[in-house]
């Protein structure tokens, strides 16, 4: 059994810059949730199977099975923080602009810098989705259809339809 508040450092690590904690306000309960959700999302990409969870322990589903290996860990840590950032993203401001007088004061985040950190986590999921599916961990699907051109992606061995 592998209890996923073990994982909850890990998780902190993921999110937050060194030393800068991106969530002050969270407490460990949020982490699990989040690692818990994470665990069901690996299960629904096919990429974690034979496990179940009951309120943050994963067991193996057969009494004679193993326990969930560091990797699938490390992967549910992924899954999890890749939710949390896409809702802090979500939930961002990309300007604030305030003014008083003659004085106006101005910040941006700029918005292309967000979509590229989207972009980085899509591509590193896609990219261990083809991967465990060449390995034969997760299963791969084929489907016949025409797609445009401007809709596809290449991460490393594979292309991905957006």
């Amino acid at each position: 059994m592998v209890d996923l508040a073990d994982l909850i450092e890990s998780l902190q690590r993921e999110v937050n810059a060194p030393g800068i904690s991106q969530l002050p306000n969270a407490v460990d309960d949020d982490y699990l949730g989040n690692l818990r959700d994470g665990f069901w999302e690996a299960v629904l990409d096919g990429v974690i199977s034979g496990y179940d969870e009951d309120e943050g322990i994963v067991s193996p589903v057969d009494t004679n099975g193993t326990d969930l290996t560091r990797e699938l860990q490390q992967l549910v840590v992924f899954y999890a923080g890749y939710r949390i950032v896409r809702n802090q993203l979500r939930d961002m401001k990309t300007v604030f602009r305030t003014k008083a007088g003659p004085v106006e004061y101005e910040v941006q985040q700029a918005a292309t810098v967000l979509k590229a950190i989207l972009d980085d986590l899509t591509y590193k999921r896609n990219y261990l989705l083809g991967r465990l599916s060449d390995s034969g961990q997760t299963s791969t699907h084929i489907i016949d259809a025409i797609v445009n051109r401007s809709d596809q992606q290449y991460y490393g061995d594979s292309w991905f339809v957006r």
